[in-house]
């Protein structure tokens, strides 16, 4: 590499040089104008689960960066008061259902009585109202019953979520009563950045009314772009920085994007009329970039100061005008020279 580094400063230094190459014409074209931003991975879905019943930790089924899915266990809470509740609140309804029945056959029996004569209408008023009293009794024995078996339910806890374990709030063996906080924990399956624009750029950014997802890129470390579903902008600035914040939705279980990374965001501003040349045109050695420029006694090496890479083509900003022919490979001029005499 340093004799090729070597060979570009000697034909530098010795000007023109006569090669044949196939050559290429540098032409002005749309250019899209981007604005780069800062931007954060979060997660949509995350939050601290809080025990919602009296008892003591007695299992605990997940530590800090388990993953668990929907459903799973995470941890258990002594539940024999809750259980006891529960059985206590069946055998309310059971007796509640008996006389329920007695009940109805004694209206039923007054029913035929009264036609009769045999009883009065006060008396069969008496056993209708105690029918429906013995009814209601039922129904408030069956919510009574169905609040038990909830509250049995939360000895139990489970993930609202797929996702993986932060925080670990309890131990085993501690106390807990309603409200205390158990665990905390995110989902990774969807996902957002969030970024600030600035105060400066939000007329730019929104000059042809709300921003659309085609207007936005996401720039992972790995160097893919991604385009996100959704732009969401908040109404109002941080009072501090002065700029408003951006909330971009990402596809479902991107992979190789994780909660806490750190992007960069690109805001499409409109486009601009730039010199693009392909990337291997251009010869790059430390911070020297060249290209080869056809001139009237064959190729001369010119310097050229480069702007923003559009994909395998490469902004000129200065160095070269509309018109001018250059070596369509840079590299294999440099090898053409290397095997020269």
């Amino acid at each position: 590499m340093n004799m090729a580094i070597g060979m570009v400063l000697a034909i530098m230094a010795s000007g023109a040089v006569q090669m044949e190459a196939t050559s290429l014409t540098v032409r002005a074209e749309p250019v899209p104008r981007w604005l780069t931003l800062d931007g954060t991975v979060e997660p949509v879905n995350k939050g601290t689960i809080a025990a919602q019943t009296n008892g003591r930790v007695v299992r605990m089924l997940v530590d800090v960066n388990d993953r668990v899915e929907a459903g799973a266990a995470l941890l258990e809470i002594s539940g024999n008061e809750q259980s006891a509740a529960v059985d206590a609140a069946k055998a309310r309804l059971a007796r509640a259902q008996a006389q329920y029945k007695e009940a109805e056959l004694q209206l039923v029996r007054f029913k035929a009585l009264s036609v009769k004569g045999v009883v009065t209408r006060a008396q069969f008023d008496n056993a209708q109202a105690s029918a429906l009293a013995a009814s209601a009794e039922v129904k408030a024995a069956d919510a009574a019953l169905t609040q038990a078996r909830e509250v049995f339910g939360y000895t139990r806890v489970l993930a609202p979520y797929a996702g993986v374990v932060t925080a670990r709030h309890v131990e085993l063996g501690e106390t807990v009563a309603p409200g205390t906080p158990l665990l905390s924990g995110l989902s990774l399956d969807t996902l957002r950045v969030e970024s600030e624009l600035p105060q400066s750029q939000l007329v730019r950014a929104f000059k042809g009314g709300e921003l659309t997802p085609d207007q936005i890129e996401v720039l992972l470390p790995s160097g893919e772009a991604l385009r996100p579903q959704a732009v969401k902008r908040f109404n109002y600035a941080d009072s501090a920085s002065h700029t408003f914040r951006l909330r971009l939705d990402l596809p479902e279980r991107q992979a190789g994007v994780l909660p806490g990374m750190w992007v960069k965001v690109r805001v499409r501003l409109g486009e601009h009329r730039a010199l693009m040349i392909p990337t291997r045109a251009l010869l790059r050695q430390g911070e020297l970039s060249a290209v080869y420029l056809k001139v009237e006694k064959g190729w001369a090496l010119t310097p050229v100061r480069v702007g923003q890479r559009v994909g395998e083509r490469v902004e000129i900003l200065s160095g070269l005008q509309a018109g001018d022919q250059i070596a369509s490979d840079a590299w294999a001029q440099v090898r053409e020279v290397s095997h020269e005499p």
